[in-house]
């Protein structure tokens, strides 16, 4: 029997699926809709995720004729992109808005007549409005760091974050012109959170950072064989990468201690002290008021950023590929910083996966 999840799978005696993908353009202010767009098959379109940037999602190649570059309003309308999966369903692959409105004149080939206008289109997920400068001063004043979130996008047109619960609280503030992304991403690495990113639902995410080694897999490629003969690479960034993360605060305002948090990677990594025979450090200046708060903005900042093996892959597009995957591969619990789709029939999908190591919390 055909199941969706064994179709997903491409499980034994599954040999290949029909696979497209929808373009709506959805009115930004009253979620209205408003029609479908029909992308030039001259191009190919691509959707991809980079958990290491601010905007990690970017929609690009998108090329529209004259009268559907008419209909799409670039300072008001999202798109959202949906893959459609024959006799299975659908799956939303998130929301985005145009990060340029680029307008190419071509010649229609007819002497006197008006040239076509073809718009090929950027777009970011909505991250793009979070990333945009603070008018006034922000503080987060004492206050659990998961509410401080909330206030800093409460007037935002964003569907509502889904935001992790913490303990921790924040008294840091952010200056007039100052990022509100980059507020989002301090509090979020303060309150022991992974960097935020807008889900396939188009939905703001803040979720506890977790030990990937110790987390059972999402998604299991040793079971499920879907990785593409030859295309696998493997890069060993040992040799420069860190095996101590230190947070520093300098506000003396506070504590009249040095306020200092330390966290070495797992003894267990190829790059650690032990291993390595000596310190690689990698120091943050940030605003933190006590060296627990330092302690935890230390440890989430080893887990994201510790990268000793990276392995890169290609399967087949599956929408069960989100943010902060742990994927089971070669006998290895990898956790997935990135993707890119190929929005076309027999378009693949490239993983990008980091090499995990138990988490230590030992203390220094």
């Amino acid at each position: 029997m055909i199941t969706e999840t064994n179709t997903l799978n491409l499980d034994r005696g599954i040999g290949q699926r029909s696979t497209t993908y929808r373009f709506d353009i959805i009115d930004g202010v009253t979620g209205a809709y408003r029609g479908e767009l029909h992308p030039s098959r001259g191009s190919t379109p691509s959707l991809s995720h980079d958990t290491t940037s601010t905007i990690s999602r970017r929609l690009q190649g998108l090329t529209l004729f004259p009268e559907e570059a008419a209909l799409f309003r670039p300072l008001v309308d999202r798109i959202a992109l949906t893959m459609v999966i024959d006799g299975i369903g659908e799956y939303p692959l998130g929301r985005y808005v145009a990060s340029d409105d680029v307008r190419t004149v071509q010649s229609d080939g007819v002497t006197g007549a008006l040239a076509s206008i073809i718009r090929p289109l950027s777009l970011y997920d909505e991250m793009f409005i979070i990333d945009q400068k603070l008018s006034d001063s922000f503080a987060a004043g004492g206050v659990l760091i998961s509410e401080v979130i909330k206030t800093l996008l409460e007037e935002l047109p964003i569907i509502e974050p889904r935001i992790d619960g913490c303990s921790e609280t924040s008294d840091a503030g952010w200056s007039a012109g100052t990022s509100r992304a980059t507020a989002l991403k301090d509090l979020c690495t303060a309150g022991g959170y992974f960097a935020p990113w807008f889900d396939h639902t188009g939905t703001l995410r803040c979720i506890q950072a977790f030990d990937p080694a110790a987390t059972v897999p999402t998604i299991n490629f040793d079971t499920i064989p879907r990785v593409m003969r030859g295309s696998i690479t493997l890069t060993d960034e040992s040799v420069s990468a860190p095996n101590r993360f230190v947070v520093v605060s300098n506000d003396t305002g506070i504590s009249e201690e040095p306020i200092v948090g330390i966290y070495d990677i797992s003894a267990t990594a190829p790059n650690s002290i032990l291993n390595r025979g000596f310190v690689l450090p990698d120091v943050r200046d940030v605003q933190v008021t006590s060296s627990a708060q330092a302690q935890i903005y230390a440890r989430t900042l080893g887990i994201q950023n510790t990268i000793v093996e990276k392995l890169e892959c290609d399967t087949t597009p599956d929408p069960r590929h989100d943010a902060y995957d742990v994927v089971r591969f070669l006998g290895e619990n990898w956790l997935e910083i990135g993707w890119t789709i190929t929005l076309s029939g027999n378009g693949t999908m490239r993983h990008v996966l980091n090499r995990t190591y138990p988490v230590s919390d030992e203390e220094i």
